[in-house]
Formats: C-alpha cells, structure tokens, sequence
C-alpha cells in the first residue's frame, strides 16, 4: 500500500516508525469521539502502511538471520 503523502518509508529507522504509529493510534481513538467516518478512513490507512512497513522490516530481518541457522549441525549422524 502506498499514499503520496507518507514518502519514503526506508529513510525512517524502526524506532521512528514505531513513534508514528503510537501517534496516529493516539489521533485515531481522539478522531472515534468526533464520530468522522473519513477522518478515521485516512487514519486508519495510514495506520496499516506503517504496520506493514514494521512488518516487512521484521520478516525481512528474520529472513536473513534464518538463512545462517542451518540445521544440518543440529543433526547427528554417528
């Protein structure tokens, strides 16, 4: 998902996008008491491109770090 309003995610360290989705939480659940479907639409998508970014980051991490963890010392074949 991408939004012309966000920019280049990559430039932001994990720790930045993190702040950003406690922020927009935040202005999401003050937006609910006001009861205003389209603020809470944009919220809400904003909300899901910065948790998918997190996502990715993560999965990404994982991935490389997995593709050093070989099983074949775990087997033993005496």
């Amino acid at each position: 998902m991408h939004n012309p309003f966000i920019g280049d995610l990559k430039n932001m360290s994990d720790s930045e996008v993190d702040d950003k989705i406690k922020e927009l939480t935040s202005k999401y659940l003050a937006a609910q008491r006001f009861n205003n479907p389209e603020v809470l639409t944009q919220l809400q998508s904003f909300l899901t491109i910065y948790r998918e970014e997190l996502k990715t980051r993560s999965l990404t991490r994982k991935m490389t770090t997995d593709d050093d963890d070989d099983l074949d010392q775990l087997i033993n074949i005496d």
